[in-house]
């Protein structure tokens, strides 16, 4: 687990998500920095699943049903897949990393060797459509949040 600091204001009225093109994506660091700049990354109820290039830069992505995360996903990985065959994009980068945010009301946050297992599952379901699970980063609403990726390899850099 990793714990993060938010860096801006609740009381500011009008919220700047912070610019995709400020930042690449190479590792669980770099999506740290981006959550403390964006207060929406742990308030969402759905999961988002970004397409990195192979600077680690954003250029599409898809978010999943509030009823969706790891665990679904590994039961079905081709679910992920319906941003390419509803709207297909020639440009659509085959590196994916899922943000998801886990909430109180549900349950209390836990991340545990299922969730670990359901990743290596939907890790090697996306490998069979040309497509590289970087990740899948929890989040919840204390500032803390878990890399998969980290827990199955014990690195927090994603494979190039």
């Amino acid at each position: 687990m990793h714990t993060y600091t938010k860096r801006w204001n609740d009381d500011e009225r009008d919220y700047d998500q912070p610019s995709y093109d400020d930042f690449h994506f190479r590792g669980l660091d770099d999506l740290i920095r981006w959550a403390e700049l964006d207060r929406t990354t742990a308030w969402r109820t759905w999961p988002e699943i970004w397409h990195l290039d192979d600077d680690g830069a954003f250029r599409c992505g898809s978010k999943g049903s509030s009823f969706e995360g790891v665990h679904a996903y590994a039961k079905e990985p081709g679910r992920l897949l319906d941003c390419r065959w509803y709207m297909p994009r020639d440009d659509c980068p085959d590196r994916w990393l899922i943000i998801e945010a886990r909430h109180p009301w549900d349950e209390p946050c836990r991340v545990d060797d299922s969730d670990a297992a359901a990743f290596l599952e939907l890790r090697h379901g996306l490998e069979d459509h040309g497509i590289t699970l970087l990740d899948v980063v929890v989040f919840d609403q204390e500032f803390h949040c878990w890399s998969l990726h980290e827990l199955t390899t014990g690195s927090t850099t994603w494979p190039t």
